[in-house]
């Protein structure tokens, strides 16, 4: 039992390292995630607690694992897929790890928002002073047409990290005692907001706009509106600044989305996917192959048709795409009504409409790096209750 006991302190000191792993790089993430899900099934064989992965809210998730094996089983890419499947087991336990550790107790709940509060708030500085001065604290200089890239050197992607692990900090804004905090935690709140917008990246700005959105309807009654009118105000006039400076990367994106928005390359990577899906509807061609089977229709191919829903369609079929929606939106309503808090709530409905939105351009569904991320984000927000 004292092993045991070790085991689960050891998981816990594992997903704490998660954000400083993100930071230090790929191989220390996907190591990491590795580590926890590998950990949480020696913990669940120890103690016999079958229930932790075997109950309603993960079924849906086991049997889309097994269809994800059948299309690999069927593709022609049998070693490319399967290695996929391998990576998508590994985040599920990574998922129902976190959820079901962090809801055990909500003081360690609140010390990873915490940590994870600071890491964002230190990327965030950093993109500040890479856009102002042009080189971040590393020296790691912007990228073309004056992309951000903060920590992570030549990859535009800080923008949809700190969209992700949004959960964390706004749940510990709204936790945490400390006075100065407290007291302008909507400044904070859109000092986050403005720094996604600043990176240039378009996703991660029009997720984090909805989100913004919709976290204030749904707290719009514990918002005096004296307040609200002042941080409008106060909003428009930080946005304006940023949009109509000399060279706005705002202001650079939006008018080069509705430029290209005629002629996008995403409308041709969604035809192609949808080809390959008509001609594989049961089993996909095999996960993380799009990029095999696009080269025989088409001369304008991705690694990943950038949308989520169609990724899952074209790789491995009808069924498994439907089916994973609906494990979301099973698992969603099945968590939705045992919360009463409307921090909680707000939480639950934002981030679980969107870290997987199926309406928008996304990055791929199987990529390791990005999606670690994800489902270490979604494990928090499952792990919120109100004990």
């Amino acid at each position: 039992m004292f092993q045991h006991k070790n085991l689960e302190k050891f998981i816990y000191y594992s997903i704490f390292t998660i954000p400083v792993s993100l930071l230090v790089g790929v191989f220390f993430l996907n190591l990491n995630s590795a580590l926890i899900s590998i950990l949480f099934i020696a913990f669940i064989i120890l103690n016999k607690n079958y229930y932790i992965i075997y109950n309603k809210n993960s079924y849906s998730f086991f049997v889309l694992l097994l269809l994800f094996l059948l299309s690999s089983i069927f593709s022609n890419y049998f070693l490319k897929s399967i290695e996929n499947v391998a990576s998508f087991a590994s985040h599920l336990l990574l998922f129902f790890g976190i959820a079901y550790f962090l809801s055990k107790d909500t003081k360690k709940s609140f010390n990873i928002s915490r940590v994870v509060f600071y890491v964002v708030l230190l990327i965030c500085i950093d993109l500040w002073i890479q856009s102002i001065f042009g080189k971040n604290i590393f020296g790691y200089e912007k990228e073309q047409a004056g992309r951000l890239t903060s920590f992570f050197k030549g990859e535009q992607i800080p923008g949809g990290i700190i969209f992700k692990l949004s959960p964390f900090f706004i749940y510990f804004l709204f936790k945490q005692k400390n006075n100065f905090i407290n007291k302008f935690k909507y400044i904070f709140l859109f000092f986050l907001y403005f720094s996604i917008l600043i990176t240039g990246e378009r996703l991660p700005s029009i997720l984090s706009t909805i989100a913004l959105i919709g976290f204030i309807i749904l707290n719009i009654k514990f918002l005096s509106y004296k307040k609200l009118i002042l941080y409008s105000i106060l909003f428009i006039l930080v946005f304006g600044i940023i949009y109509f400076q000399k060279d706005s990367i705002i202001n650079e994106r939006i008018s080069y989305t509705f430029y290209q928005f005629s002629d996008n390359v995403y409308f041709k990577l969604y035809d192609n996917a949808f080809t390959i899906f008509k001609e594989n509807f049961l089993f996909g061609t095999g996960l993380q192959t799009f990029r095999y089977e696009c080269s025989k229709i088409s001369e304008i191919c991705s690694t990943h048709p950038h949308n989520f829903f169609l990724e899952l369609l074209s790789d491995t079929g009808f069924v498994s795409a439907i089916l994973f929606y609906f494990a979301l939106i099973f698992l969603f309503f099945n968590k939705f009504l045992m919360i009463k808090s409307n921090l909680h709530r707000s939480i639950i409905i934002i981030y679980s409409s969107l870290l997987f939105f199926p309406l928008l351009p996304s990055g791929s569904f199987f990529n390791s790096h990005g999606m670690i991320i994800t489902w270490f984000s979604l494990g928090f927000v499952y792990s919120l209750n109100d004990v």
